[in-house]
C-alpha cells in the first residue's frame, strides 16, 4: 500500500481506517465487501462499509484491541449455528468445532453432513450448520 490513498470509490480503505499501534495494522472499510473477513489484504482488519463509521465513532484514541486468531468459529443468529472454518497450521478442526459446538450446547442441534462438509471445505465464510 502506498503512504497515502487518495479518497473516492477506488479507495480499498473505504471511508474510514483506524490506526492500530501495529503501525501497518488498520480497522478499515472497504470498496469491495466480498473480502472482508477473509485472508485478500496485506495483514488488515476489513469491515463492511456499512460497519466501519459506526465503529469509528464508538472509540477513541488509546482504545485497546485485542486480535484473536481462530481458525474455527461459531456463531448463534435468528436460532440458527453458523460454523466458520480457515485454514490454518496444526488445527484439529474437527477438536476445535467440537468444542465450541458443546461449549454453546449445541450439539443436538447441528446437521452433521453440513459439519462435515465445512470441516473440509474451510471457505472461510460462516455457513450455516443447523439441523
Amino acid at each position: 500500500m502506498p503512504a497515502q490513498v487518495p479518497p473516492g470509490p477506488d479507495n480499498p480503505l473505504g471511508t474510514h481506517a483506524l490506526r492500530l499501534s501495529i503501525g501497518s495494522v488498520l480497522i478499515h472499510g472497504t470498496n469491495k465487501p466480498w473480502g472482508t473477513g477473509r485472508r485478500v489484504s496485506h495483514g488488515c482488519i476489513r469491515l463492511y462499509p456499512e460497519d466501519i463509521p459506526e465503529l469509528y465513532q464508538l472509540v477513541s484514541k488509546g482504545t485497546k484491541v485485542i486480535i484473536l486468531r481462530q481458525p474455527v468459529k461459531l456463531g448463534l443468529k435468528n436460532d440458527r449455528i453458523f460454523l466458520e472454518v480457515h485454514r490454518g497450521e496444526n488445527v484439529d478442526y474437527y477438536q476445535e468445532a467440537m468444542k465450541l459446538i458443546k461449549v454453546r450446547k449445541q450439539l443436538s442441534r447441528i446437521d452433521k453432513r453440513k459439519l462435515s462438509r465445512v470441516l473440509r471445505e474451510k471457505s472461510g465464510i460462516p455457513e450455516d450448520i443447523s439441523r
